[in-house]
């Protein structure tokens, strides 16, 4: 069966994936239809309507070899370069993290709130990645002008690719927030999914998540919630009067994030659970 001289069936490619997988068969049968529909154009419906359906050898060397990667915990999204994240399909690669549905439980509660506005609000997102936060607040909500924005040159080269693809109308800029140049614009909304593992939590990770780039999942040693430091400063000087910022937090620092949050002295404070019953979202106001 693995003698590459012979030329093998849809079926009998499905059985390896099944033979070498560690998961279940209706697991197995999942990613080799992802990987036939994905990567090689071919509709897995052959597989029941036409099992000695015979696979060319391009398509059947990137079959196996997708199942290499598979094996050693390559992401799948990675693998196929996409990601559905609330209903539409974003380009990912390795410069920038596969989106999370804890990250979608975000972005309804802005698009909840925002469900009435009949005024413009200017929203920026801040650690942009893929841009799915901010590209899909705009695209739900016409009212919403929605700046993306990141520090790293890639992963802005994927949001440009993602607004392309799903919403042209969002702005793209670089910021960094850990300049001590001032960015002079004014926003009413800030929302932003930062870097917030701390390092002991890196053994505690999926080995797929490893493969994710570590600036985007990481924040400094030894200073967790650094980031959201550098957000409220920055909202401290461009966010405007009654704004409004959503994140997205690590539920492992709960008591350290409200201490931060006192010494900017908030209006108001919201923790949410996600899926999983964890403290993961908060909206604040200023």
């Amino acid at each position: 069966m693995d003698d590459k001289k012979n030329k093998m069936s849809i079926l009998e490619l499905r059985n390896i994936y099944r033979d070498r997988l560690n998961l279940s068969n209706q697991e197995c049968d999942y990613i080799y239809k992802v990987v036939l529909k994905d990567l090689c154009f071919i509709d897995p419906i052959k597989i029941a309507l036409d099992p000695n359906f015979i696979i060319r050898k391009d398509s059947e060397k990137l079959i196996l070899d997708s199942l290499k990667k598979i094996c050693n915990n390559y992401p799948l999204d990675y693998l196929i370069s996409k990601k559905n994240f609330y209903g539409y399909d974003f380009f990912v690669n390795e410069d920038v993290l596969i989106p999370r549905p804890e990250t979608e439980e975000l972005v309804k509660w802005i698009l909840d709130d925002n469900n009435n506005l009949t005024g413009t609000k200017k929203v920026i997102d801040l650690c942009s990645g893929s841009g799915c936060i901010g590209i899909v607040i705009s695209k739900e909500n016409n009212n919403m002008d929605v700046t993306l924005s990141d520090v790293s040159d890639k992963a802005l080269e994927v949001c440009n690719r993602n607004k392309i693809i799903v919403n042209p109308g969002v702005k793209l800029i670089k910021l960094d927030l850990n300049s001590k140049l001032q960015h002079h614009e004014k926003y009413d909304l800030i929302v932003s999914n930062p870097p917030y593992l701390s390092r002991d939590e890196a053994n505690e990770i999926g080995e797929n998540v490893k493969y994710e780039p570590e600036i985007a999942l990481f924040a400094p040693r030894n200073k967790p919630l650094h980031f959201y430091e550098k957000i409220f400063e920055f909202a401290s000087t461009n966010l405007n009067k009654n704004g409004e910022i959503y994140l997205e937090i690590n539920p492992n620092f709960i008591k350290d994030f409200r201490q931060l949050l006192s010494r900017f002295n908030p209006n108001d404070v919201n923790f949410r659970e996600d899926f999983r019953g964890k403290k993961r979202l908060v909206k604040v106001l200023f």
